[in-house]
């Protein structure tokens, strides 16, 4: 092997390895397989050792077979002896998030904001999650919800 391909696969790794992201504090996803299912509450915990604060923001994957130009999530957040309830409508059309909602492949990748500046007491933080999407012309959400592939969260420490 040459000197020059040595230098260029060490330079390749040592950038690779220095791209980590300290900002993040939790990152998961959850496969619903393309139906996001009414009774299917995705549950998201994890153990905080510090206190902290944190943007926290709830991402979805979903493709052209979703049937809406938005979404309305109804979400809670367990942390310690404190629950925070919240509605939220995301429009996917009038997102400005360039990085999150490209179109790659007809999968629409969003990052929804749930709560910015979150104080994370130490102790377990819980975040549970379920659509609640409905046609102009009903009263009762979908049972079925067709194109959402994953659900996921990301609680990032909060620039200051």
């Amino acid at each position: 092997m040459s000197n020059k391909f040595k230098i260029l696969i060490s330079s390749l790794i040592l950038v690779i390895a220095s791209c980590g992201d300290n900002n993040t504090i939790f990152l998961n996803y959850q496969d619903v397989d393309g139906v996001w299912e009414k009774q299917n509450e995705v549950k998201f915990s994890f153990n905080s050792d510090k206190e902290s604060i944190t943007d926290i923001s709830l991402l979805l994957r979903n493709d052209s077979s979703y049937p809406f130009s938005n979404i309305y999530v109804i979400t809670s957040i367990k942390n310690n002896d404190r629950v925070v309830f919240d509605t939220i409508n995301y429009s996917f059309k009038d997102s400005d998030n360039k990085w999150y909602n490209f179109k790659s492949s007809r999968i629409n990748n969003s990052k929804i904001t749930i709560k910015d500046k979150f104080k994370i007491l130490p102790g377990i933080f819980e975040l549970r999650v379920k659509h609640a999407i409905r046609y102009l012309d009903s009263i009762s959400p979908q049972t079925k919800l067709d194109g959402i592939l994953d659900v996921g969260l990301m609680v990032e420490n909060s620039i200051k």
